[in-house]
């Protein structure tokens, strides 16, 4: 009754303005609710945020979708007018969907919001241009939550409190990210994976502009702890030589110990990636390691091993960043979301979620030797012809026939891939 009466009081306050009912379905106080005052504007943003990644031992930042501050950045003609914590709206917010109260004003206003990052050193005059420049990091090996940041792509002729604004922004990580995975069937007796060696990287950068400063790269170094799976978050970075990006790998073939060095080649040409860009994700996916390191001098000096150890680097974007599980040939790649699956316990039909991506596109990716019986997939077995993108699989088990885990295979050209399905 409480709710509805404030409803009633909200509609009464500002009549006509129809939005406000709207308000109500995201949970979200009404403008005129001790929100803003009567020259305020109201604004409703919707905000995307990208996918989380799952969590590794690896790195500073555990959930690189999460958000411990947002701050909404206000423009009128070109100069920043406010800057204002909505990081409370976002929390209280469903779907990302809420509202904002703005100054009015004639002048041309654009927005932009930036994610997890101290906005005390901008100055409300400041340029756009100025404000850009100033968000930055000193150091990605330190930071505990990604910066982000979005801008709302049209820009508005004013704002008026007898208007209603729907805009939606979408945030974008401003690191990259450079992961190995190591998928091998060796024993730690012929191979043990010891660790990796980011080389001439950046770890300084700007959160709002793809403007790479002047280079100053370091290395990054990672034990591997047991981990198959390391990875660090970097600064945008030109890839120039004399000091190439490359990734050493640190491993124990047959107890001698050794160093294996992968530049940034992506194909069998051996064209290298130019450049490091924010919000993408760097794989290499060790196959088995099958000869002797070198020492780490020569490693550095000699020759790379992507050709010798079928390493090549893997280029995911931010839409394929739940792909965390890839094997590749000597052309093609195929990942999924993980190799193991766990179903999720709904009475007798239990269920899985599948997400597979291969660059084939000639061929697209199969599902084959499932369980004939009891096991379902939604929308179906086959796809990937013609495109490359992510698609999600919804794998559904009668649990009073299948009583046991399985297995079933992904395929694409040569690649085939062990998919294992658990019991909840």
């Amino acid at each position: 009754m409480k709710h509805l009466h404030n409803i009633l009081y909200c509609l009464l306050l500002i009549a006509g303005l129809s939005s406000c009912i709207a308000d109500t379905i995201y949970d979200n106080d009404c403008p005129g609710n001790g929100e803003g005052n009567a020259r305020d504007a109201q604004v409703m943003l919707s905000l995307s945020v990208p996918s989380s990644q799952l969590p590794s031992a690896t790195r500073a930042i555990a959930d690189d979708a999460a958000i411990s501050s947002l701050h909404l950045l206000v423009f009128e003609d070109g100069a920043l007018t406010a800057k204002t914590d909505i990081t409370s709206k976002y929390q209280d917010a469903k779907d990302g969907t809420f509202y904002v109260a703005i100054k009015e004003t004639e002048k041309t206003v654009s927005l932009s919001i930036v994610a997890n990052t101290d906005v005390s050193g901008v100055n409300l005059s400041d340029t756009k241009a100025q404000v850009e420049q100033k968000l930055s990091f000193g150091d990605a090996r330190s930071l505990t939550t990604m910066p982000m940041y979005g801008k709302v792509q049209e820009t508005f002729d004013g704002l008026s409190r007898d208007n209603t604004y729907n805009v939606n922004v979408n945030l974008v990580r401003a690191l990259a990210k450079i992961e190995v995975q190591y998928n091998s069937t060796q024993t730690t007796e012929e191979f043990e994976f010891l660790g990796i060696e980011i080389l001439n990287v950046n770890v300084k950068g700007n959160i709002a502009s793809s403007a790479i400063p002047t280079q100053n790269p370091v290395d990054i170094g990672i034990e591997s702890n047991g981990q198959n799976i390391l990875s660090a978050y970097v600064a945008e970075t030109t890839n120039n030589a004399p000091e190439k990006i490359s990734v050493l790998i640190h491993g124990r073939y047959y107890g001698s110990d050794g160093y294996y060095r992968l530049d940034m080649i992506k194909d069998q040409n051996s064209t290298e990636i130019s450049k490091l860009v924010r919000n993408y994700k760097y794989v290499f996916s060790l196959q088995n390691v099958n000869y002797e390191g070198r020492t780490r001098n020569d490693a550095l000096s000699g020759d790379p091993d992507n050709k010798e150890i079928n390493a090549r680097v893997m280029t995911l974007s931010a839409a394929e960043g739940d792909i965390l599980d890839i094997t590749t040939d000597d052309e093609y790649f195929l990942g999924v979301n993980s190799a193991t699956l766990r179903l999720t316990d709904n009475k007798n039909i239990c269920f899985a979620k599948l997400k597979i991506l291969t660059n084939n596109t000639a061929e697209g990716w199969k599902i084959v030797d499932a369980p004939k019986e009891g096991v379902t997939f939604n929308p179906g077995i086959s796809d990937g012809k013609g495109e490359r993108k992510v698609f999600t699989v919804w794998i559904y088990v009668d649990r009073s026939i299948v009583k046991s885990d399985f297995n079933f295979y992904v395929t694409t050209g040569k690649i085939r891939k062990t998919i294992t399905i658990l019991q909840p």
